[in-house]
C-alpha cells in the first residue's frame, strides 16, 4: 500500500495540553506528508500542521484513537460511516482494543506506509419495541448492549426468550439480577468477563450473553447463535425499572412494557493490526503486563 494522505486523530484520553504523545503522534504524520485533521471540540491546544474538523470525511483513511478502551469505541462510532480503520494508541490503563502504546510509538510510520492487516470486529444491534412496534432504533455497539436496572431500582425482575436461526422461540431464562450483558467477541474481554462470562476469540461470531449479580444459581453466562434474535424485558413477577446501554456511551431508559431485541449488526469496525500473538497472546500481556 501507498503513504497515506490523510488521518483523524481524536484525541480522547489526552487531558493535558502539555501532553507530548499529541505533539509527537503529528511530528510522525507531518514527517511522511500526511495531512492530519482533528476535532476542535476536545480541551486541548492546536498543534501546528493540524487542519481543524468538526466531522470525519470520506477523504480521511485512517482514524487514530489516542486514550483507552473508551476511546476505541468512540472512535469506532464515528469511524463506522465511512468504514475506515481504526488505530488505538493507548495511553489508558489496560487499553485491550489499542493496538499500539502511547510510550512507543515506533510502529506508526509502519502503519501510516499502509503496511498493516484490518480485522473485521462484529456489532450487535439494539431495538426497543413496545407494543409491537419499533419505538428506538440504538446505533451498532462494538463491546456491548447492558440491560440494567435504573438508580430507583434495587433489583431487576429480567426475563429473556430467543427466536433461533430456524425460527424457533424458546424461553431462555428468567431471573432477579442487577442486569443483563449482551456482549460480541469483542466485548467479552469488557464488562461480560467482569460478570464473569466467557472470553471468545474475536474472530468468532455469536452473542454472549451474562447475567450481572443474578439472584440465582440457574442463571449462567451464555452464548448464542449469530443468527439468533433474543428478547429482553422486565419480568411480570416483579415492578423494575430498566435501562438500556450502548458500549457505555448512550444510555435510554425502557419505557414500560417495552422489551429490547438484540442481534448481530450487518456493520463491522475495522480495526487495525501489526503485533503477532493472536487473540490469546495479546489478552495475556494486556492482563499481565508482560
Amino acid at each position: 500500500m501507498s503513504n497515506m494522505k490523510t488521518v483523524s486523530i481524536l484525541p480522547f484520553g489526552i487531558n493535558s495540553a502539555d501532553d507530548g504523545r499529541l505533539s509527537d503522534i503529528v511530528r510522525i504524520c507531518a514527517g511522511r506528508g500526511v495531512r492530519v485533521m482533528m476535532t476542535p471540540a476536545l480541551p486541548i491546544p492546536r498543534v501546528d500542521g493540524v487542519s481543524v474538523a468538526d466531522e470525519i470525511t470520506r477523504d480521511v483513511e485512517l482514524v487514530i484513537s489516542v486514550g483507552g478502551d473508551g476511546s476505541v469505541l468512540c472512535a469506532a462510532e464515528r469511524a463506522l460511516e465511512f468504514g475506515i480503520p481504526v488505530l488505538g494508541i493507548n495511553t489508558g490503563q489496560v487499553g485491550y482494543l489499542a493496538e499500539i502504546s502511547g510510550d512507543d510509538l515506533s510502529p506508526l510510520g509502519r502503519i501510516l506506509s499502509g503496511d498493516f492487516t484490518v480485522e473485521r470486529r462484529m456489532m450487535l444491534d439494539a431495538e426497543i419495541k413496545k407494543d409491537g412496534a419499533v419505538y428506538i432504533k440504538m446505533k451498532p455497539a462494538l463491546n456491548d448492549f447492558v440491560v440494567m436496572k435504573s438508580s430507583a431500582s434495587k433489583i431487576a425482575g429480567i426475563s429473556l426468550h430467543c427466536v433461533g436461526a430456524d425460527g424457533s422461540s424458546y424461553d431462555a431464562g428468567r431471573f432477579d439480577a442487577d442486569g443483563v450483558v449482551f456482549a460480541t467477541p469483542t466485548g467479552s474481554t469488557a464488562y461480560s468477563m467482569s460478570a464473569g462470562g466467557p472470553l471468545v476469540d474475536p474472530a468468532l461470531e455469536c452473542i454472549c450473553v451474562t447475567p450481572v449479580c443474578p439472584h440465582s444459581v440457574m442463571a449462567r453466562p451464555s452464548v448464542y447463535s449469530q443468527k439468533s434474535a433474543i428478547y429482553c424485558g422486565a419480568g411480570e413477577w416483579r415492578r423494575s425499572e430498566l435501562e438500556l446501554v450502548r458500549d457505555g456511551i448512550d444510555t435510554i431508559s425502557l419505557p414500560d412494557g417495552a422489551e429490547v431485541k438484540i442481534t448481530k449488526s450487518d456493520a463491522y469496525t475495522k480495526l487495525v493490526r501489526v503485533r503477532a500473538g493472536g487473540f490469546t497472546g495479546v489478552f495475556r500481556s494486556k492482563m499481565t503486563g508482560r
